[in-house]
């Protein structure tokens, strides 16, 4: 049986830190651990893949695995040459560690799925999704535009550093802590397709998870 709902593979700390958060608000529930793997770059992701979710598994035994990627990032290092491309990487990679994960006596539990979600353009761009939220919490000035097209946001990161009325990066916990408690994923996903879909992904893990282990 399945130790969690979900775990993670992550770019970096900026998703580390956050996606506690922006998990439980999502499944509207509390006090879920959640377990996630940095794998500290993009290229990290795409060319070690296997090895991540191996850990994830040994150590948590997720139902579900979403792993998340910047696509900017990927792009500029020349790791994929468009989304849909960079999703079919991963996908391959995923499906042939399932197969070789069977016979893995260290891994107990294999999750039932393993979902690429890319990060359109970056992380960032979903943290400026709500812009309201973070008015509404003070972390930016009223006088600031909603933007309401994060994902046509160059430099997502540049936003956040020029309107945030609190210094440092959403890598640290700090800070990571302050904006995601601002955030509404309602609001989030109304603005963010990208960020739609890994709402999607979360709630129905959660379910699966619930369902399955009858809690």
């Amino acid at each position: 049986m399945a130790n969690v709902p979900i775990g993670f593979v992550v770019e970096g700390h900026g998703e580390f830190h956050c996606y506690p958060s922006l998990f439980c608000k999502a499944v509207n529930a509390s006090g879920i651990n959640v377990p996630r793997v940095n794998a500290q770059g993009c290229g990290s992701i795409v060319k070690r893949l296997p090895e991540h979710l191996s850990d994830l598994c040994i150590a948590h035994q997720p139902l579900k695995i979403i792993v998340t990627v910047d696509l900017q990032d990927v792009l500029d290092q020349g790791l994929s040459e468009s989304c849909a491309d960079l999703v079919s990487k991963l996908n391959i990679l995923a499906n042939d560690w399932l197969e070789q994960a069977a016979n893995d006596s260290r891994i107990t539990t294999l999750p039932t799925s393993i979902v690429a979600v890319v990060q359109i353009l970056k992380f960032e761009t979903w943290l400026i999704s709500d812009t309201q939220g973070l008015k509404n919490s003070g972390l930016v000035n009223e006088a600031v535009d909603n933007v309401e097209q994060p994902e046509q946001v160059a430099n997502p990161s540049t936003w956040i550093k020029d309107n945030l009325n609190i210094s440092g990066s959403v890598k640290s916990p700090r800070v990571a802590k302050c904006v995601t408690s601002a955030l509404a994923p309602d609001r989030m996903r109304q603005f963010c397709p990208s960020f739609d879909k890994f709402y999607r992904e979360c709630v129905e893990g959660y379910q699966l998870w619930l369902d399955t282990e009858g809690t």
